[in-house]
């Protein structure tokens, strides 16, 4: 899935080198889409017109939006059951939402700037979360608080993951940097 400032989401198969479908609903530039772990006709989505959007690939259209965020949504994750996604921005805060009821089930505002970047652990009890601020903050989910951060970066932070196996995590910074944790 590809997000772009055309306000669509462009769907491709890779094993058919073949254009699947346009995913259109945002009214502003689309910053970020990620693929259900569980279910591959769904696609999580969010852009500069505030919203959050879960998206059925089969149906073409969103199922569901979301519109608590008050800035740009640049960030977007399933948590890896499916059943939840976490979303972020411009409003310096992290969101975490119920894909079956709609609910808002968590909110962080942990950071002082845009949340560029938000990734689960393979678990699923703990988000990272990166921003123009120049922490990376790890969220213990279980217990609903700001496990840790970590300062040292001379500049905002781009993203950062989780390994697959290991509890490790990557940083990427704006100066070209990589941490490893």
């Amino acid at each position: 899935v590809a997000a772009s400032d055309d306000k669509t989401l462009k769907v491709f198969s890779v094993p058919s080198k073949r254009f699947q479908c346009t995913l259109s609903g945002h009214s502003n530039w689309v910053r970020a889409a990620r693929f259900s772990p569980r279910d591959e006709r769904v696609i999580v989505s969010g852009g500069d017109d505030k919203t959050v959007k879960l998206w059925d690939t089969a149906q073409k259209n969103a199922v569901q939006t979301f519109y608590e965020h008050t800035g740009a949504v640049c960030a977007v994750a399933f948590h890896p059951d499916g059943n939840s996604i976490a979303s972020a921005g411009a409003d310096k805060s992290v969101k975490l939402w119920d894909v079956r009821t709609g609910r808002l089930l968590q909110h962080y505002t942990a950071h002082a700037a845009c949340v560029n970047s938000v990734a689960f652990d393979p678990a699923g009890g703990y988000l990272i979360t990166a921003s123009d601020d120049a922490t990376v903050k790890l969220l213990d989910l279980r217990e609903g608080h700001v496990y840790f951060t970590l300062y040292g970066h001379e500049g905002a932070v781009a993203d950062a993951a989780f390994s697959p196996g290991v509890l490790h995590a990557m940083f990427g910074m704006t100066n070209s940097a990589v941490l490893r944790v």
